[in-house]
């Protein structure tokens, strides 16, 4: 018998937390801090002396051995804390005990001492070898559950139970109640078809992140199925689902504080020809945890407590040994623990499908992530895997362009076979684009079925060839839960033609992201350079650099209105006789139609942008400007419609200005200094003498004038 427990103080703080455990108050986790720096043990070492508390409270069998000085300890405070009945049920379970490490020749005859000294110390007329054992834990094996069940039988009975104590019982004993009333601790549970049907599980076509999303879907639907009750809890924070490979021990563990499994459920998870009673959420086909376990492992268990319920229950199904001994049964361990116990535990052991490698093992990630998006990002759900949680991040959507954001909302049918199909979601632009990203999640009960990093669904009647925009840009989701599903639940069962109509449907409803996405970026930059609103912007700007530059202010008025003029003088030429009349008539005709009326250039891309530059305080100058491109001959074209208004095209196309055509600024820049000569030249004209000409010098100081005007440190 181990000697590691003898100190008193020790003894009664594992005492005290033990029965706080039993009754409900703790849980085990929450004992284990508490007896954390206090006692000295393992967290094993210490949660076994807390079961041994427990099985002396409900008289059952023990296998687990401990000291002597420590079970005279629970003995007497049994005693001192619930009395003799109480107390007559610990020795019965100390009783077996000694009964089962005599049976595996491994006798302590600590224990029998630790007993008699016990009803000694705590002054019983009560002879030890009256008392009964409890029997070693067997199929047929019916317990009672401590002082309640005998209390209230005992009663319904009339069996003087006070006096059957101190006359002494029989060695072996039955109680007198119905043993309907009692679960066994053992349960045997016929797993037919066949055992050997598991080892056609482990030849599915599977891949390692549907296997394990399939324990993944167990955990999040009881979550979401009671989610209510969960949540209500003070100590429940969120669900977390915990998936571990150990490479060392090759083993695989999901581990769960969802709201778990009561018997029949349990026996559901377990039984090969059992399915999900309500055929719907995410473990619909009820086949789940047994293929995918199958599937990665040879040997697995189930552990799981429902919430509110004290019953733990574990199964193991060891595939090789159950096909050699030709066996079609299992079984269910049925143990005690806290009322406020919950969640499920499976464990995987001689992995055959090893998840090894950085890149199998960022696939799992990426392919979890992107399966759980919307429980991770929506629900109180996290999902760890090997330590590390799951994350995802929402895809940049395209902004900005043609004034809006461009992503869409979707709500449309597939009539079908007699059938109505309905899809909801939304479709959307991704920016940047990216090839792995892109395509469609398809949904089903809030979990992807197909989609995810290089798996999104891309049909070619969309998407085009692999390497298209559209096959960069266009993203979304899709939900599809009227659509059938395959087993895996990897898939869906459309290639009756379904798929086909479902693809055309979706088309219809999303052409203008279609048409978007086809796009490049060159032409998206063109369009979002020279739309409407960067037109708008630009007049805002320019306008305000006008009323800034050419502001008339008050003290100046009289001034101006003197000198209407602009303060540059002219000196008209020597007048010319004969031949050179004409020739002066023929070169004014020639700036005219060269210089003043260029021919038309191509497409105008832009709307009309408005400006009124007052010269003066009696002289204003209107402008109305557009932007055009197709043409590379002349990098502007003005019409003087009315006196003193000009329309004014300026050629974004011209060779000269093409490599700054994108820079930041040259809109405004390009449109102050079209404005600048087309006023240059006017003023130029009003100064000129009566033949036409101007002199050279005139259309650069009137330039240098207003450049300096609406320069952008003014």
């Amino acid at each position: 018998m181990s000697r590691g427990l003898s100190d008193p103080k020790e003894m009664q703080i594992i005492y005290d937390i033990s029965k706080n455990v039993y009754d409900g108050n703790y849980t085990v986790a929450y004992a284990l801090k508490c007896l954390k720096g206090k006692v000295k043990g393992t967290d094993a070492s210490i949660k076994m002396y807390s079961n041994i508390y427990s099985c002396m409270r409900r008289g059952k069998c023990y296998k687990m051995g401990t000291s002597e000085q420590f079970t005279k300890f629970l003995l007497n405070s049994i005693y001192r804390d619930f009395g003799k009945l109480d107390y007559v049920t610990a020795i019965t379970a100390v009783k077996g005990n000694y009964a089962y490490r005599k049976s595996v020749n491994n006798s302590q005859p600590g224990l029998i001492r630790a007993c008699t000294e016990s009803i000694a110390e705590c002054g019983l007329a009560l002879v030890y070898e009256n008392i009964p054992t409890a029997n070693i834990a067997s199929e047929e094996n019916r317990l009672y559950q401590g002082k309640k069940y005998q209390r209230r039988h005992t009663m319904e009975k009339n069996i003087d139970y006070e006096s059957a104590i101190e006359d002494g019982f029989p060695t072996s004993y039955t109680l007198p109640i119905n043993p309907s009333d009692f679960d066994t601790d053992v349960l045997e549970l016929n797993i037919q078809p066949p055992a050997s049907i598991l080892n056609v599980f482990s030849r599915l076509s599977y891949k390692p992140w549907y296997a394990i999303a399939e324990f993944v879907d167990n955990s999040t639907q009881s979550y979401i199925s009671h989610s209510d009750e969960l949540s209500a809890l003070p100590e429940f924070e969120k669900l977390i689902v915990n998936v571990k490979y150990d490479a060392e021990a090759n083993t695989l563990t999901i581990i769960d504080n969802a709201y778990g499994m009561e018997l029949e459920r349990f026996k559901d998870a377990i039984l090969l020809d059992s399915r999900n009673e309500s055929q719907s959420g995410r473990n619909e086909f009820g086949m789940g945890l047994k293929t995918a376990a199958s599937w990665f492992g040879k040997i697995w268990k189930v552990i799981s407590t429902q919430y509110g319920s004290t019953n733990k229950y574990t199964a193991t199904i060891d595939i090789p040994m159950l096909d050699k001994l030709h066996l079609q049964n299992t079984k269910i361990y049925r143990d005690y623990v806290a009322k406020d116990t919950h969640g499920t535990e499976i464990i995987i052991e001689q992995v055959t499908k090893k998840i090894t490698g950085s890149r199998t093992i960022g696939k799992i990630r990426d392919l979890l992530s992107s399966m759980y998006r919307r429980d991770i990002n929506n629900r109180n759900i996290e999902i760890w895997f090997n330590d590390e949680p799951i994350v995802f991040e929402t895809y940049p959507i395209l902004t900005n362009f043609r004034g809006k954001s461009w992503k869409k909302d979707l709500n449309f049918t597939v009539d079908f076979d007699s059938k109505i199909y309905h899809i909801t979601g939304f479709v959307a632009i991704m920016n940047p684009g990216s090839f792995p990203k892109a395509g469609f999640a398809l949904f089903r009960q809030d979990r992807v079925v197909i989609g995810g990093t290089d798996s999104n669904y891309k049909p070619a009647q969309i998407f085009g060839q692999a390497q298209s925009q559209k096959s960069l840009k266009i993203f979304g989701e899709l939900n599809m839960n009227d659509f059938p599903v395959n087993q895996a639940k990897d898939g869906f069962i459309w290639d009756d033609g379904l798929e086909d109509a479902f693809i055309d449907a979706l088309k219809n409803n999303i052409q203008e992201y279609i048409d978007i996405a086809d796009m490049s970026i060159k032409e998206r930059a063109t369009e979002t350079q020279f739309s409407n609103q960067a037109s708008s912007e630009l007049q805002q700007n320019v306008t305000a650099s006008i009323n800034n530059a050419f502001r008339i202010d008050s003290t100046d008025n009289q001034d101006n209105l003197r000198n209407a003029q602009p303060d540059i003088t002219i000196k008209e030429p020597s007048p010319q006789k004969g031949s050179n009349d004409a020739t002066a008539e023929t070169d004014l005709t020639e700036y005219i139609e060269t210089v003043l009326n260029l021919e038309k250039t191509g497409e105008i891309i832009s709307s009309v942008r408005t400006y009124s530059v007052p010269i003066n305080s009696v002289m204003h100058v209107d402008f109305s400007v557009q932007w055009a491109r197709g043409s590379n001959k002349y990098w502007i074209q003005y019409t003087e419609t009315a006196t003193d208004k000009y329309e004014v095209l300026i050629n974004i196309d011209h060779p000269f200005f093409m490599p700054f055509t994108k820079e930041d600024g040259f809109q405004k820049v390009l449109e102050k200094f079209a404005l600048s000569f087309i006023l240059a030249e006017h003023q130029a004209k009003i100064g000129s003498n009566k033949q036409g000409y101007i002199q050279c010098s005139v259309i650069k100081n009137y330039m240098n004038k207003y450049l300096e005007k609406l320069a952008e440190d003014n």
